[in-house]
């Protein structure tokens, strides 16, 4: 969620210039009734600064920052992108090794951009160790995967695209 096409975060962006990203996401959650305690995974210190500052003096999203979101809503679905959030959970049970998480960068990249050759790059750059084709289907990575992204569909995709 954090990651998102610059047309996407142009849109934020111009909604609010000073918030970040995750800060959006964060704080739909956070809006969101009868919610006691939002999660968030985090992977450095800018991002704990950053997820403090959001809920320091929280303020829940209002009716023009909810039609933001429903605008960003709408343009995701139509690139039909993963989900994918990077959360990384998908990693650790892997038997093969998989970079998930960058392969689905490098898919949603190749959908978003006309340069193939940067997706296709980043591609290969991620799968050194292993492709997309070296999933065995033991579904451990659905299993865990916090958005039930159906993760063994979208590396047969990646093969199709980035393999054959």
């Amino acid at each position: 969620l954090a990651n998102v096409s610059s047309n996407i975060e142009a849109i934020f962006k111009q909604s609010n210039p000073n918030a970040s990203i995750a800060s959006w996401a964060l704080r739909y959650a956070a809006s969101l009734e009868n919610v006691v305690t939002v999660l968030s995974g985090m992977s450095t210190i800018e991002q704990l600064k950053d997820n403090i500052s959001t809920f320091k003096e929280f303020k829940a999203l209002d009716h023009e920052e909810y039609q933001v979101i429903e605008q960003v809503t709408e343009m995701m679905k139509k690139d039909k992108l993963i989900a994918c959030t990077s959360c990384r959970y998908c990693i650790d049970g892997c038997p093969s090794n998989i970079n998930i998480p960058e392969i689905f960068k490098a898919l949603n990249a190749k959908k978003l951009s006309k340069n193939d050759w940067l997706s296709e790059d980043h591609y290969s750059m991620v799968t050194q160790n292993a492709k997309a084709s070296s999933c065995i289907k033991c579904g451990m990575c659905e299993s865990v995967c916090p958005q039930h992204l159906h993760i063994i569909e979208f590396l047969e995709e990646a093969v199709e695209v980035f393999e054959k």
